[in-house]
């Protein structure tokens, strides 16, 4: 079953990066990392899949960002390392008026109880 998500505003527009570098933001309590490339945004996990480097402290060039500490190189269109099976978590994004909204992830309220019945 898909985990339910949720649109939520990550920043305006005047906030994002403008020269292909990217930029950490709190969306809704996670990590996430927003670039701008090629006249689009992208939002990934701001961790590298390696060893967890912020993926916004790298270098962005040809579509992905290149994390400072190994040289992995990030896609940002599907967060995949090339040659690689781990890969960055992607979160969908879009432009409306004059702000970024990203898809997250919905919060799952726990009721505190275990199901012990067998």
């Amino acid at each position: 079953m898909d985990q339910p998500v949720k649109w939520v505003r990550a920043s305006s527009l005047d906030e994002l990066p403008r020269d292909g570098s990217g930029r950490a933001f709190d969306v809704d309590g996670l990590d996430i990392a927003v670039f701008n490339w090629d006249q689009s945004y992208f939002a990934l996990e701001n961790y590298c899949p390696h060893l967890g480097f912020p993926l916004t402290e790298g270098i962005v060039e040809e579509g992905a960002v290149i994390c400072g500490w190994h040289g992995w190189r990030v896609r940002l269109d599907d967060g995949g390392c090339r040659g690689k099976t781990l890969t960055a978590r992607r979160y969908a994004c879009e432009v409306r008026g004059d702000a970024l909204w990203v898809e997250v992830p919905e919060k799952v309220q726990s009721t505190g109880s275990l199901n012990t019945e067998s």
